[in-house]
């Protein structure tokens, strides 16, 4: 059985997940340093004293703390196209969550743009969405 568009833009979003988590956790621990934690427990809004690690955090929560650190954190890594990007899939992320339909395009776009970041921050889960961006129109 054929995913939903819904079903393949949630994939993607478990993809920005895990492959944004290396990236988050190791541009934001290079800037905070010591103040690592509470920075995590704002942008998360983590009660204090809780053990989430940066893998833990879902997607919502990495796209906004990089687009709300973006000058003091990603700036010098990542180019104004991709925090374009951060944008948009910010608004896609709530779309899905909201369970609001998605076209065959739509999801194309989700998905392009998940693999566009992805790239940006050398993660291998980019791989995952490019096969997804592939397969959307054969299925």
């Amino acid at each position: 059985m054929a995913l939903s568009t819904y079903e393949r833009v949630g994939k993607a979003m478990e993809a920005l997940k895990v492959g944004l988590a290396p990236f988050v956790s190791r541009e934001f621990i290079n800037h905070y340093k010591s103040q690592v934690r509470q920075e995590l427990e704002r942008i998360t809004e983590v009660a204090s004293g809780e053990k989430t690690l940066f893998g833990q955090i879902d997607v919502a929560a990495s796209l906004k703390g990089m687009w709300d650190s973006w000058n003091k954190v990603c700036r010098e890594t990542l180019g104004l196209a991709e925090r374009s990007l951060m944008s948009e899939l910010r608004d896609v992320r709530n779309r899905w969550a909201h369970q609001e339909t998605f076209s065959s395009d739509d999801t194309y776009r989700a998905l392009d743009s998940s693999h566009r970041l992805l790239t940006s921050v050398s993660s291998p889960q980019a791989n995952d969405i490019d096969k997804m961006k592939m397969l959307l129109f054969i299925n």
